[in-house]
């Protein structure tokens, strides 16, 4: 499990690791600073023509490192002074805004003079050194930088965009830990070394830009493994104790909550899901969503949609079973409503909404649907779906549904504007306090929320729990070529296939939401890699699952 610490969170893992662990701040400072030398050695030695790097030549090109009076300061200089032990001609700057100077500080720029470390009286020759070391502020920062501190930020940006390297220590200096936001002004890194854990504000707004490439090295603090690891550090401050933890799944957690194929099986061993999907004018959604259905391992999938659709499914997905109806007359025909509603009470696990409309014809299916589901199964509600429901009946509906299906047995995956619509917040608000929307909406009605953003979210209604506050899953796999037309269609049908194989409860529906979301920005860095990310269309993603999977 990966822990991704707001700034108390990670002061307080500081603070543990030294005065109930007993491992001095000075200890950890010296592990910090060889990490991020290392990091910059590294790179430095491995320049390609494309990077800032390419022909450095030691000892002629200078590095520099910016730095303040704090702990992350400290980290700066004594990285200067490995650096210079390693060959390098390294230099420091201290901005000197900050009146009370840590002890570690001084002790670092004490041993930095002593070893022939350069130190420069202005930034006026900034342009002169080929590495910056940003060791301004760290994850304490919460005051907005202004004066000489943001006068130094502004110098280096401006180098950055000519051609000189920048290397953050543990976080861009000016970026908010908690909310990813510019405090007023920050460096703008090629590289972020963080040190033991991903801050959660480099992972969001503009701390994810901010950050560059992000490398996360060891240095001997507190290792959280556990969400109740996390939770014993925080206890031992009581107005810590109820923050919520903000984690993702690991290769382990991942690889052990893929569903088990049982060599004594058949396919109604693997779960039969009934996916209303698609109309008249749409078809795409619904082949999307069947397809990686199948591709996740669900034994039988059920397509619902209009008549016009068959053909295609039947071309392309032959694996796939077709129900269908004609738009136009489907509001009276009582033949077909019968055989929905056979077809609602043979699936484990439905599916609604992938291109579905919103029009007369959408509307009654969805609502027969919802209808007619029973207790047992489950449901997700994607894209027309949520547009449905937020026109009209949304209270009516999911409330109904909570109550037939029980808590956390539907799951809804909107993307920020279809939750616009179905909260009445701006889009702006939502993807500035996600987890906060999507725990209220959960909540609320007691469906999993899985919240589509550039970095997903996924909140549950802590039935399955005796925990005050619930953790907060956030996804970091993908990437910006899933940007594209039928990319969230594949997650749900992701989804479905897992929900289907779960029959025996071996994961939550709130662990299956984490795992779909997880592997489906898994399958899209893979067909990232071997197409790019402006070719990548959904299709590629699917193609890309069953390496994923294996």
């Amino acid at each position: 499990m990966i822990i991704y610490p707001t700034r108390q969170q990670a002061q307080m893992i500081d603070k543990y690791t030294q005065e109930c662990i007993g491992i001095p701040g000075l200890v950890l400072m010296e592990k910090a600073a060889e990490v991020l030398a290392d990091e910059i050695d590294k790179r430095i030695a491995s320049g390609e023509k494309s990077d800032k790097l390419y022909g450095f030549r030691k000892p002629y090109d200078k590095i520099l490192a910016v730095v303040e009076g704090g702990n992350n300061g400290g980290d700066a200089v004594a990285a200067a002074r490995i650096l210079k032990t390693k060959g390098y001609d390294t230099y420091v700057y201290e901005i000197n805004g900050i009146k009370n100077k840590t002890e570690s500080y001084i002790k670092q720029i004490e041993i930095a003079k002593k070893l022939g470390v350069g130190f420069v009286d202005d930034l006026s020759q900034i342009s002169d050194f080929r590495v910056i070391i940003d060791g301004i502020f760290g994850v304490g920062l919460t005051r907005e930088v202004t004066g000489i501190q943001s006068d130094a930020i502004n110098m280096i940006n401006a180098v950055a965009t000519e051609g000189i390297f920048i290397a953050a220590t543990d976080i861009s200096s000016g970026i908010s830990s908690d909310t990813g936001e510019i405090l007023g002004n920050a460096v703008n890194a090629d590289l972020t070394v963080t040190f033991q854990y991903i801050k959660y504000g480099m992972l969001i707004g503009k701390g994810r830009e901010a950050s560059g490439a992000i490398v996360c090295r060891d240095i001997g603090l507190y290792d959280a493994k556990s969400l109740s690891d996390m939770k014993k550090v925080l206890d031992t401050d009581e107005s810590l104790a109820d923050q919520k933890l903000i984690y993702e799944f690991d290769d382990e957690d991942i690889a052990s909550r893929i569903p088990k194929r049982d060599s004594d099986s058949n396919k109604g061993t693997y779960g039969k899901v009934l996916i209303l999907a698609g109309s008249k004018d749409v078809y795409g959604a619904l082949y999307l969503s069947a397809e990686v259905c199948l591709r996740t391992g669900a034994g039988l999938v059920k397509v619902v949609t209009d008549e016009r659709n068959k053909a295609v499914l039947s071309e392309k997905l032959p694996e796939s079973m077709c129900l269908t109806y004609d738009t136009d007359e489907v509001t009276e025909s009582k033949t077909f409503a019968e055989e929905y509603k056979k077809a609602i009470s043979w699936a484990d696990v439905v599916l609604a909404g992938p291109g579905l409309g919103t029009g007369d014809a959408s509307r009654m299916l969805l609502e027969l649907m919802m209808e007619n589901i029973s207790s047992g199964k489950q449901l997700i509600l994607d894209a027309d779906a949520l547009n449905i429901l937020a026109e009209s009946g949304k209270e009516k509906w999911l409330k109904l549904l909570r109550d037939k299906l029980g808590y956390e047995n539907v799951i809804i995956t909107p993307h920020l504007a279809e939750m616009s619509r179905l909260t009445g917040d701006k889009v702006e608000y939502i993807k500035d306090n996600k987890f906060d929307v999507a725990k209220r909406f959960t909540d609320e009605f007691g469906a999993i929320t899985i919240l589509k953003d550039a970095r997903t979210v996924v909140s549950c209604t802590g039935y399955l729990s005796d925990k005050k506050e619930m953790p907060a899953y956030i996804n970091t796999t993908g990437n910006s070529g899933m940007s594209t037309a039928g990319s969230g269609d594949v997650l749900s049908g992701i989804l479905a296939g897992i929900l289907a194989q779960n029959k025996d409860e071996r994961i939550t529906a709130y662990e299956a939401a984490c795992l779909a979301v997880n592997i489906h920005g898994r399958a899209g860095d893979l067909a990232r890699d071997t197409l790019g990310e402006h070719g990548l269309i959904a299709g590629d993603i699917i193609a890309a699952l069953p390496a994923i999977l294996r």
